[in-house]
């Protein structure tokens, strides 16, 4: 009897054992990698952790890009706290209530994209970082609501083959489902060629078909690069972008009475079936990394960017008001305008590891350069098209006289020197200390035509930040900071007396605390408030005047939880108020900003294997205040808030992964922005991406 017992007891135990070792393969297997990463490079021009950086920083890493099936950056901007997409153009986004220029955007650190005409695309993007508030202290001139830093794919020492197809389209009231389709292919190849010697080569097609009438684009992208470990302590980087995009021009909607309720359809368009927006850029890298002693460092970049964009449409101009909405017309301008941009730029420093006063100090000395080359020629360009066409049944085509216009050159020559020291105080507190001093020479030329007069525009800059972040204890910690950024006047503005304008200064003073539980837990609480000074506006004689100041202040929350293995969210939340404090739209909201937007993302991987694989499923919740498109009442349309809802559900087998995301689940008719009552952009209507990726 007894040993029947024990022989009991002991088949339980292994029957027990062997159902835990299946639980735990089954754990496992649904493991997710978190949202969170706890380092970032693009703040402080070196790796450091969040807990020790006394700024608010976001990063989007691969992970959250490849469950959100994003296959632009803006299609990140919807989940970065803060951060909210304004238009078409890969700069039409604001960061903190400051809308950015091309400057706000690097790849590496670096200036220069090879598109202008739509957002940058993923397929080369490892990670995305957004610092907010001023940033030009280590970066140089820009504008001042933050700084977008897309790090790209490194070649691997591990041979490695991937093929990727994602096939989309819609199904709502604007397009119905398979009217409108797309598909874009990648294959990313990367490994080695040597010991020392590695390569990756990316390749991407695409062919959409938007939901708007006529609208369609294609496009391709390449990116081949090459890392050579020279040894254990220098490495080379030379890695080269192409882009080439054909899409079809288009200006949005209009509406009548500044009212957005009496827009047309989601898929009307106004602009003509041949007119064009195309744009094509080939950039190189240079990366130098050289690890001279423990405690001395020396990195080299370089980046040379080629682009040109053309753009040929009949664009929208002006409304023409009618006793009846739908007599409302809208006048077009007959446009063909072709610009080439150049960018050299190179950024090199020493990063010192010392002890000063007992202190720790990590010291950063650098230079930077930067030449940029614009040549803007409008080809025809002032011409109105007749007759107008009316806003819900426009009878396109149409006639316009191709009146030669003007032709303007500038070129940009800047040098700067900065200086970082992160300082360790005590074992608790944080110190970093940063300067920086810039000159630059603005020569612009009139070539042809009706433009300002040929000057020449020196300036000087002197921007610093500083910040502190005292660690209560190993979880929480508590900063405070304080920076300053610039962006000098191009040389076609000047005053009354023909002298050109000072340079735009900005700064930002900002609190937080960061909670860092672990990799599964992390928050960060910020307020902040940020002016910009110097903004130029032109009075009724045609020339420029220093009288505007914009000032936004808000706060800012995020959390990234993994609570169990299996299951994690990324929500954020921001309130700013932008707003004239002075010049001629004082009290005045400024175009597109809205005050509140939130956000939450989750992904639930079901525990148990299901057909030998896991299986996630992924939602998302987007929301977005109301905005006006004008900071100026008489011109402006409100356009409504908006709550957006996502979905998909994910299946991975070994190295095989397939996605299935609809975008708009509810089909929410939604406008995003807008200039005016005469170039209105909706958000798209319910979408549907299945994204196929094999691994070899």
């Amino acid at each position: 009897m007894r040993k029947r017992l024990y022989l009991g007891i002991s088949l339980l135990i292994c029957k027990n054992l062997a159902f835990a070792d299946e639980l735990n393969e089954i754990v496992v297997d649904s493991v997710q990698e978190s949202y969170f990463e706890e380092y970032s490079s693009t703040s402080m021009k070196g790796e450091y952790k969040d807990k020790e950086t006394p700024y608010s920083i976001s990063v989007t890493k691969g992970t959250l890009i490849n469950d959100l099936q994003a296959q632009r950056i803006e299609d990140t901007y919807d989940y970065t706290t803060g951060v909210t997409k304004v238009g078409k153009n890969a700069d039409a986004i604001l960061i903190r209530g400051f809308q950015t220029d091309l400057e706000n955007i690097k790849v590496n650190g670096m200036s220069g994209l090879i598109s202008r005409m739509g957002s940058p695309s993923t397929a080369n993007v490892e990670r995305i970082e957004v610092v907010k508030g001023p940033a030009s202290v280590l970066y140089g001139a820009m504008e001042p609501g933050g700084l977008v830093n897309m790090q790209t794919k490194l070649p691997q020492s591990v041979q490695r083959t991937t093929l990727e197809t994602s096939l989309q389209t819609y199904m709502s009231n604007s397009s119905k489902f398979g009217e409108d389709n797309g598909i874009t292919t990648t294959i990313d190849t990367t490994g080695p060629i040597t010991k020392d010697l590695m390569y990756r080569f990316i390749i991407v097609g695409e062919k959409l078909n938007s939901y708007r009438e006529n609208v369609d684009f294609e496009n391709v992208y390449i990116y081949p690069s090459l890392l050579w470990n020279v040894s254990d302590q220098t490495s080379l980087l030379v890695a080269m972008e192409y882009g080439k995009e054909n899409g079809s021009a288009d200006d949005g909607l209009f509406v009548a009475n500044h009212d957005i309720s009496t827009s047309a359809p989601l898929d009307t368009v106004y602009q003509e079936s041949d007119d064009y927006d195309n744009d094509e850029g080939t950039a190189v890298d240079v990366k130098l990394d050289h690890f001279i002693n423990d405690n001395l460092a020396y990195n080299f970049d370089w980046r040379s960017v080629f682009h040109t964009d053309d753009r040929k449409l009949y664009e929208n101009r002006k409304v023409n008001q009618a006793s009846e909405v739908s007599l409302t017309t809208l006048t077009r301008r007959n446009r063909h305008q072709y610009n080439e941009r150049d960018w050299h730029s190179f950024d090199t420093n020493l990063n010192i590891d010392t002890d000063i006063a007992n202190m720790k100090n990590n010291i950063i000395v650098g230079l930077a350069g930067n030449y940029r080359r614009t040549d803007y020629e409008r080809i025809a360009y002032g011409s109105n098209v007749t007759p107008n066409i009316t806003i819900y049944n426009p009878v396109l085509g149409g006639t316009a006289t191709d009146i030669i216009s003007n032709r303007r050159k500038t070129e940009y020559f800047s040098g700067g020197t900065y200086l970082q020291d992160k300082i360790s105080v005590t074992d608790q507190l944080t110190l970093v200390c940063s300067t920086r001093d810039d000159r630059t020479k603005h020569d612009y030329t009139c070539i042809r035509g009706d433009c300002a007069e040929d000057n020449t525009k020196f300036s000087t800059d002197f921007v610093g930040s500083v910040g502190t972040i005292y660690s209560i204890n190993d979880v929480v910690s508590v900063y405070t900071s304080f920076a300053q950024s610039y962006n000098p006047s191009t040389a076609e503005r000047v005053d009354e007396s023909g002298k050109g304008l000072d340079s735009e200064k900005s700064d930002q003073s900002e609190v937080g605390t960061k909670l860092n539980i672990s990799e599964e837990l992390n928050t960060i609480l910020s307020a902040y408030k940020i002016n910009k000074y110097n903004v130029s506006e032109q009075n009724s004689s045609g020339y420029y005047e220093l009288k505007g100041e914009v000032e936004t202040k808000g706060i800012e929350a995020e959390i990234q939880w993994l609570p169990t293995v299996n299951w994690q969210f990324k929500t954020g939340y921001a309130y700013n108020k932008s707003e004239y404090v002075e010049g001629e739209d004082i009290g005045n909201e400024a175009a597109n900003s809205p005050e509140l937007t939130g956000y939450l993302f989750t992904r639930y991987n079901i525990p148990a294997k299901i057909y030998n694989g896991t299986v996630g499923i992924t939602g998302g919740i987007v929301y977005k205040d109301s905005v006006y498109t004008s900071s100026t009442s008489t011109k402006r349309v409100e356009l409504p808030s908006y709550t957006r809802y996502d979905t998909g559900i994910h299946y991975t087998l070994k190295d095989l992964e397939v996605s299935l995301n609809v975008e708009n689940l509810t089909d929410k008719k939604y406008y995003e922005s807008g200039t005016e009552d005469y170039r209105i952009y909706s958000g798209e209507p319910r979408k549907i991406t299945l994204n196929i990726k094999k691994t070899f």
